[in-house]
């Protein structure tokens, strides 16, 4: 019996081969069963060809009895299409691993789809189904919501759907669901999946195939079932025949038929359960020695669990006693009680809707589990049953729903959905509130003597981010927006908005002082300099100009100087109220630290030019002269026109 259980499966999704509209309605389908274990997949019509990988890199391989759909071939070769883990691929296997028929398609019956109420992408596959299957009917349930409305509701809160994989492009992002660069895990391994892969899993169109179409079957009790119907199942198996129960001979067909209709649940699912549990002969739990001297049976294994097969059949039997099945009439009765509780009876009559609640009370809510691949991995399971048992081409009715949004079929998600920032640091700025991925709005206030910040962050590495880096604050608000695409190309906007504090009355900064003596500051680089100007007339301009300000000038090797020439590679410190600020001093043209413009400096150019040596830090922006961003023929030009006195100036 399968038990009320929020977390057992372990499944790993794996990203598909995308194939849209795959299906079409020709004149013949050729269904394969693979007849053997462990078949390679591979990538083309041969053992030299790779075996074809998920996205995990792990290899697909098939078993019996999985089913495909046969494309062509090739010496030897089939190529096949199937779905694998949930996503479809084609791929490749060896001729002789693969029982194939071909069917011929019939048009009225794809007609009568269509007029039921099918979607064509639905009748196409059911008419390749029916084709093999003729004894199989497809109803459909129509939901009256659209996949997309039914999707968002299920998506909230984001824990009541998870799956466990290691594919983080098929999982959330969300804040619920993600933080500063972790996945969360609401169970181990287990986490909460996109709304793009929820929406896939939820998607019937995508798991109509012959072996997975066994998430629809319907389970409620169908008028149209006979007992010939049931008695099909059973035949060859121990219960074809008959027994005694109150003075009278009842078939075990009836009973599944009488207490089907009882209790609501469909005869033959019944009968094709009872089966899979005992199998065709029967089991140690479908008759056992009670201590009272009767017989008990407990035939959908209710409570049969334990560590050894006497704990299970001991366990089998205390519950069947508990409940008083001495008889099949009442062994039978009491697990079609059991199963309709709950679910059945609220329409949940199918595995697909045991896990999304669209149409039961309770709506979107009432669930059998939590994990979303579990109608696609539990309706395998029930087609292998069932084949093995010799019951697949039982009359089993599929109940399938309809949404009322059926346009383009859901695909996996290609790419990765995340866009967020997984940290944020912003130099001389305590961010509020603190950071979090989910949050996009933040505040934070620097001093007045910080004119710039440098904004840091990171991202997944498939992701891009724009508004990193240095920043030039003005006094006041100063609004930063910081935008991360995702590798699917969604985006999302972070906004920092950076306040630095308005200059105290009567109190100047570092800035004022530079600005005070004419020279221009860019990211602590002074220039503006007047070429062949002494160090103390400097410290005496600036010293005149701001009285309450301490002046210290130090050359390239930070020894601090008070004569000679002022050149590039020097360093002003100027401290003023309690604050100490060092500046780098360009000065233009003055490539190799002299002081001076001479052949040396464009000679020194032109080397950088020739890539025969290097230039960096505030020597390189000296040579910048036209202030390009470049060093280029253009610098190492006014120069030397500077030299020969065509230009008075390179400022």
């Amino acid at each position: 019996m399968k038990k009320n259980i929020f977390f057992i499966i372990v499944f790993l999704c794996f990203l598909p081969l995308t194939i849209k509209n795959v299906y079409a309605l020709d004149s013949t389908y050729t269904n394969g069963i693979v007849n053997n274990r462990g078949v390679n997949v591979r990538t083309g019509p041969g053992t030299n060809y790779a075996v074809v990988k998920t996205n995990t890199y792990s290899n697909i391989t098939v078993s019996y009895p999985e089913g495909v759909e046969v494309l062509s071939h090739t010496n030897g070769w089939t190529q096949i299409r199937l779905l694998y883990n949930g996503f479809l691929y084609t791929g490749y296997i060896s001729s002789q691993y693969l029982d194939e028929t071909t069917y011929n398609l019939d048009i009225n019956y794809y007609n009568s789809l269509i007029s039921s109420g099918f979607p064509s992408v639905y009748a196409e596959k059911l008419t390749k189904l029916h084709a093999v299957r003729p004894n199989w009917n497809f109803v459909p349930s129509f939901t009256n919501v659209s996949l997309n409305d039914a999707a968002l509701n299920e998506y909230s809160p984001i824990y009541k759907n998870l799956i466990s994989t290691s594919d983080t492009r098929l999982l959330s992002t969300d804040g619920a669901a993600y933080s500063n660069g972790t996945y969360i895990q609401f169970e181990p391994g287990w986490y909460a999946p996109s709304i793009d892969t929820l929406k896939y899993y939820m998607d019937p169109r995508n798991f109509i195939d012959n072996s997975h179409i066994f998430m629809f079957e319907q389970l409620s009790y169908d008028s149209k079932v006979t007992e010939a119907d049931v008695q099909k199942v059973l035949n060859g198996s121990f219960m074809e025949g008959s027994y005694s129960y109150n003075g009278e001979i009842w078939t075990y067909a009836k009973t599944f038929l009488t207490v089907g209709k009882e209790y609501g649940v469909n005869p033959v699912h019944l009968a094709a359960r009872v089966l899979q549990e005992q199998g065709m002969s029967g089991s140690a739990t479908g008759a056992m020695n009670g201590s009272d001297g009767l017989i008990y049976h407990n035939y959908f294994n209710f409570g049969a669990t334990g560590s050894s097969a006497s704990e299970i059949i001991g366990n089998a039997l205390n519950y069947a006693m508990k409940n008083g099945w001495s008889n099949p009439y009442l062994a039978i009765k009491g697990g079609a009680s059991g199963i309709a509780n709950g679910y059945i009876s609220n329409r949940q009559d199918t595995l697909y809707y045991q896990k999304f609640n669209i149409i039961g009370d309770g709506k979107y809510w009432h669930q059998y589990m939590a994990n979303i691949t579990a109608p696609y991995t539990e309706s395998y399971q029930t087609y292998k049953s069932y084949y093995n048992s010799n019951l697949i081409n039982t009359a089993f009715t599929f109940k399938i729903p309809v949404y009322s949004d059926m346009k383009e079929q859901t695909i996996v998600p290609q790419k990765s959905n995340n866009n967020n920032l997984n940290s944020l640091n912003i130099t001389n700025c305590t961010l509020s509130p603190t950071f979090d991925s989910a949050i996009t709005s933040y505040t934070c206030e620097v001093e007045n003597k910080v004119d710039s910040v440098k904004i840091t962050g990171t991202i997944d590495n498939s992701a891009k981010v724009k508004g990193l880096g240095d920043v030039k604050l003005s006094e006041g608000e100063n609004k930063i927006k910081i935008e991360v695409t995702a590798e699917n190309g969604t985006n999302k906007t972070y906004e920092v908005v950076i306040t630095r504090k308005k200059a105290e009355a009567g109190k100047s900064t570092q800035v004022d002082v530079i600005k005070s003596v004419g020279l221009k500051n860019d990211n602590d680089n002074l220039t503006g300099f007047t070429l062949g100007s002494d160090v103390s007339s400097i410290s005496k301009l600036i010293k005149d100009k701001n009285s309450n300000v301490t002046i210290k000038i130090f050359d390239s090797s930070d020894k601090a100087i008070t004569n000679g020439l002022i050149s590039t590679g020097q360093k002003i410190e100027l401290t003023l109220n309690n604050s100490t600020k060092k500046y780098n001093v360009v000065v233009s043209g003055d490539t190799n630290g002299d002081g001076k413009i001479e052949i040396g400096d464009y000679s020194k150019i032109k080397a950088y030019i020739q890539g025969k040596i290097k230039i960096d830090g505030s020597y390189l922006l000296a040579s910048d002269t036209n202030r390009d961003g470049k060093i280029e023929i253009g610098d190492y030009s006014k120069i030397k026109a500077y030299i020969q006195g065509r230009i008075k100036s390179l400022e």
